[in-house]
């Protein structure tokens, strides 16, 4: 299982972002693998695609590529608030990488800060 942030998300979303190609790529070879994320990262990932009121058929591309939603529940909220204060991480990257560390997987991203995170927690990361 690989768990996607959303710029990887976005990326695959928008033919137009700079990582869509990568993204893409990233899914096509990975596909085997599995893909999740929480709903918060999905729901970070479809704010530009909502704006154009796509949402719905931006969620149903990721769910076509077995994208498994991951939620976040109240007795999360410790264990997430401890992964953001030791790894200094925004709330949006605590959220996946708390996801990463609570499912035993790898963790795909294009944010460097997140990935640097990941690895120090002992999360295997793909760029």
């Amino acid at each position: 299982m690989i768990v996607l942030d959303a710029n990887l998300l976005i990326g695959f979303l928008d033919a137009n972002d700079p990582h869509h190609r990568t993204s893409t790529a990233l899914i096509e070879r990975r596909f085997a693998d599995g893909f999740a994320s929480s709903v918060l990262t999905i729901a970070e990932a479809l704010v530009h695609p909502a704006r154009a009121d796509r949402e719905d058929a931006a969620l149903a591309a990721l769910l076509r590529i077995g994208l498994q939603i991951i939620d976040v529940k109240a007795s999360d909220a410790a264990a997430l608030a401890r992964v953001r204060n030791t790894y200094r991480l925004r709330m949006p990257d605590a959220v996946t990488l708390y996801t990463a560390l609570n499912w035993g997987a790898e963790l795909a991203t294009f944010d460097e800060t997140l990935a640097a995170a990941a690895e120090r927690a002992g999360v295997s990361v793909e760029r």
